[in-house]
């Protein structure tokens, strides 16, 4: 049976203009948003042992530069499942990163000060918290952070993402989401700004949202996470490893100075 990230990315891709099934999992594209990297690109989730990266290019191709990106990605759902590829693709350059699965394992803790977490409606207020918590994942480039925007306006919210807003003394503190797909509940984009850090507000967002998640009747809740910090919060809150993604990333190989 896929896993519970496997479910929740099939459903939530459905999204996406340009999804396309492989043996070996999916190559997804959008043209509507061609330098956000987690919209276009290649997902493995099946066992693929003698997959190699020319396979995965020649699938990814030609849906990318239609899309106008110049970048490749290949997301592992399941690493151990072509390591050939991951060997390829890293003596080929490109460049490896780890998120752990984490998964929502009983009841977890509601911080006593959860009511202090609102849901957000969409509207000015959100747009320009939501840009200013992409600078905390040092995103920059004003393309990139006008795309992640017209695509939590146009795309997410319409399909039932939840925005929650911490305040602190009258202020925004912090912020988060969720995202219900295929009954799959997840955590997403949960940053505490710099000046309200250990305070409490990473917890009481995750306890809202996940008092939320399962009141939207979802059957599991989980989240991805890349440092040691928020790993060890998320446990403290009901979280279990539950597996890894990696990812893969390099220069397009049909873009001028390509490596792959």
């Amino acid at each position: 049976m896929p896993s519970v990230p496997e479910r929740y990315f099939a459903a939530s891709d459905a999204a996406l203009r340009g999804t396309r099934p492989t043996w070996w999992g999916a190559v997804v594209a959008d043209d509507r948003f061609p330098d956000l990297y987690d919209l276009n690109h290649a997902k493995v989730s099946a066992e693929a042992t003698d997959l190699t990266l020319a396979e995965v290019v020649a699938e990814l191709e030609p849906p990318l530069r239609a899309a106008g990106s110049r970048h490749l990605q290949i997301v592992l759902l399941r690493p151990d499942a072509a390591p050939g590829l991951v060997e390829e693709a890293t003596r080929r350059g490109l460049a490896s990163s780890d998120d752990t699965v984490m998964e929502l394992r009983g009841d977890a803790p509601a911080p006593a000060d959860v009511g202090r977490v609102q849901p957000a409606e969409p509207g000015p207020e959100l747009w320009e918290v939501l840009e200013r918590s992409y600078r905390e994942f040092d995103v920059t480039h004003p393309e990139v952070t006008e795309q992640l925007l017209r695509w939590n306006r146009e795309v997410l919210a319409p399909r039932g993402r939840r925005y929650y807003l911490a305040r602190r003394e009258g202020r925004v503190a912090g912020i988060g989401a969720l995202q219900v797909a295929a009954g799959i509940a997840y955590v997403d984009d949960v940053v505490t700004f710099p000046e309200h850090r250990r305070q409490g507000v990473a917890s009481s967002i995750v306890g809202r949202i996940v008092r939320d998640a399962a009141g939207s009747g979802a059957a599991a809740t989980f989240l991805l996470a890349d440092e040691p910090g928020p790993i060890r919060l998320y446990r403290r809150l009901g979280f279990e490893d539950a597996g890894t993604i990696r990812t893969l990333l390099g220069p397009a190989p049909w873009v001028s100075g390509g490596r792959a």
